[in-house]
């Protein structure tokens, strides 16, 4: 028996439901098998009924997925024809200039065919709008091959009307077009510009049929004969068209676009009217990636104006892959298009002007590449993919689309090896705090000494010591320790204005880190009785939070910068080395990694280290005790913190608190 759609099939010996389905013949490849045969593993009829309909949605999800691929095949396809055939045509054409003794290049051999390609694409389409435009085209093209020829060109018909779903829908857009061909093509300097917006009005519309002879052009040129329907031809069709309207002519002058772009604005005008109707009860869903974005914070309880450092990403990432691959629906992104988008990444330009930032990405890569400005970093780069990629798993969630196109797709030099930084030796330690800023009580604020002070002995992030409230400082068992904890509700500050959460980097990161002996020989635990006298909201409130609420970002700069005149100048070295130096003087001293790992809140090597909840504070003191670095006069910065102690008390007018 062989079934021909998917049902029910009951074993006759075990008495157990099967789900029985024949594979379609164009993915019997990719299957691997004529027919899907499952067990459902019940002898019950109505669970066997649930379990196939819950099998056939799988299989049919698989069969789209299948699908997608397959619609991606054919876009690589047509990309490599329509380079080829181009190339091709272009080669041609310089064989021939070479003929009569013209020395072309193979850019100035594009250019010609181009410029022939759009000027035959616009006497096609003008002629099929009859009237004045079809004459003018024919008078145009008879000039062109005999400039003396009388105008003898017939009188054609009416204005023909347009074609339903063709382009140049309204006779305004019509006259616009004609009207900057007469005036652009006749100028040298500007030929192919006018032609060029023919070919946007009809990659605008989608109007495949109006190019196929130019398509078939080309790939006559790549060795393959095109038939005019399909997925293939449409998409290369579309490649072409899109390669006419994008094409940017050598002879163009360099102010061209002060010409040019006036032009290309009222045509879009007219592009905008005819591709965005105004939408109709029935409309199909917004599925484009900003809708996508819209949905996933509305997902996550984000609010319009709150700001949030990984959604920000998100949006720019969005932002960019729109300008430079085109606002598509999500279906229709394919792999391609994120590697492409990966690649124009990885030349767009880092930290420039606000002039140059507010430019189109593209326009950003050429002036990268003239003035040989810095390129956005491979982490930079890894970032922007990562969230395409976030963005398509959620898609997939949503059942926007049966698989993640991006998943696979990497950034060469984008992960993160916990190599980048490197540690602080015995002589830059001695360097550091020997130095004015940890022994002259003058030499810079109170929260920047104790934030140096409080790094090389619990190797915790800067940003952690710069978020804690005074009232996590708390003794267990007799140890006082840092308890490093995110927020798990909105908080608000004393103006009753919204605080930004307090975010933790890992799961790791919630930890309990025992203060060592020489911070509390300094008066620490002073310090922080005075801030709870205070009620102040932050153990180091002095410290204005930046636009995510991350309150070390500017400290950062300011440390950073202080390194940067005592001599440490290497670029793998900055103030977070000290959570490296941590390490490294925690394994001199023989501290077993585990424990290091705990106190710096990073992952467990092993499954079996996670299991207990890791090493109790007093044997974690007792190991975070013998982190010395032999290099540095603690004495002398333990007499700084005291005398700093005693000034913030005094000035704070708190006296005679201890913890």
């Amino acid at each position: 028996m062989r079934v021909r759609v998917a049902g029910l099939y009951r074993h006759p010996k075990s008495r157990m439901w099967w789900f029985r389905m024949v594979v379609p013949e164009r993915y019997r490849a990719a299957a691997g098998k004529r027919e899907w045969k499952y067990s459902l593993e019940t002898s019950d009829e109505s669970e066997a009924r649930l379990r196939h309909a819950e099998k056939l949605a799988e299989i049919r999800r698989y069969m789209a997925g299948l699908d997608v691929q397959e619609a991606a095949s054919v876009g690589d396809r047509a990309d490599e024809i329509v380079a080829r055939g181009m190339t091709a045509l272009a080669r041609s054409n310089i064989v021939h200039q070479a003929s009569i003794g013209l020395n072309f290049d193979m850019a100035r051999g594009l250019d010609n065919v181009t410029y022939a390609i759009l000027k035959v694409l616009s006497f096609r389409v003008r002629l099929g709008w009859g009237g004045k435009h079809a004459a003018a085209a024919q008078r145009q093209r008879f000039s062109a091959i005999d400039p003396d020829a009388e105008d003898d060109t017939p009188e054609f018909a009416p204005d023909l009307p347009p074609e339903a779903g063709s382009a140049f829908q309204t006779l305004d857009h019509r006259k616009l077009a004609s009207a900057q061909i007469e005036a652009f093509e006749g100028q040298p300097s500007y030929q192919g510009a006018a032609f060029r917006e023919v070919a946007r009005g009809l990659l605008a519309a989608r109007d495949w049929k109006a190019a196929a002879f130019e398509a078939q052009l080309v790939a006559h040129a790549a060795g393959m004969t095109l038939i005019t329907r399909g997925a293939l031809f449409d998409a290369i069709v579309e490649r072409v068209l899109r390669h006419l309207a994008e094409h940017r002519f050598m002879h163009w002058p360099e102010d061209a676009d002060l010409v040019l772009n006036p032009m290309a604005t009222a045509m879009g005008s007219y592009l905008t009217e005819q591709s965005t109707p105004a939408p109709e009860a029935g409309d199909a869903p917004d599925r484009s990636l900003r809708a996508l974005y819209a949905q996933w914070r509305a997902k996550h309880n984000l609010a319009e104006d709150e700001a949030l450092k990984s959604a920000d990403e998100w949006l720019l990432a969005v932002r960019r892959f729109e300008d430079l691959i085109g606002t598509k629906p999500v279906p229709s992104i394919t792999a391609k298009d994120v590697r492409t988008y990966r690649d124009l990444c990885a030349n767009l330009p880092s930290r420039v002007k606000k002039s140059i930032k507010a430019l189109p990405a593209r326009e950003q890569i050429k002036i990268a590449a003239a003035q040989k400005l810095p390129k956005l970093s491979p982490p930079s780069v890894g970032k922007h993919v990562a969230a395409i990629k976030a963005l398509l798993s959620v898609a997939k969630e949503y059942e926007w689309v049966p698989v993640n196109v991006a998943e696979g797709i990497t950034v060469e030099g984008a992960r993160h090896t916990g190599t980048e930084r490197d540690h602080f030796n015995d002589r830059e330690m001695a360097l550091i705090y020997n130095s004015r800023l940890m022994t002259d009580p003058d030499a810079c604020s109170d929260t920047m000494f104790w934030i140096l002070f409080l790094a090389p002995f619990h190797g915790s992030r800067p940003g952690e010591h710069c978020q804690l409230k005074p009232h996590e400082i708390v003794q267990e068992e007799g140890d006082w320790i840092m308890r490093f904890r995110a927020d798990r509700h909105a908080q608000q500050n004393e103006d009753g204005t919204p605080q930004a959460r307090r975010r933790l980097k890992t799961l790791q990161s919630q930890r309990d880190v025992p203060l060592h002996w020489i911070v509390l020989e300094g008066g620490f635990l002073d310090f922080v009785a005075v801030q709870q006298a205070r009620r102040a909201p932050w153990l180091f409130d002095d410290l204005k939070p930046a636009k995510y609420g991350n309150r070390y970002t500017y400290l950062s700069r300011t440390i950073n910068d202080e390194l940067r005149r005592l001599g440490i100048t290497d670029t793998d070295k900055a103030f977070y080395s000290t959570r490296h130096s941590m390490k490294r003087e925690g394994r001199r001293r023989r501290i077993p990694d585990r424990n290091l790992d705990q106190a710096a809140g990073h992952a467990p090597a092993t499954s079996g280290q996670r299991y207990g909840q890791g090493v109790p504070i007093d044997i974690l003191k007792e190991d975070m005790d013998r982190l010395e670095f032999p290099s540095v006069n603690w004495d002398a910065v333990v007499h700084c913190a005291r005398a700093r102690v005693a000034r913030y008390r005094d000035r704070m007018g708190v006296t005679g608190l201890r913890l």
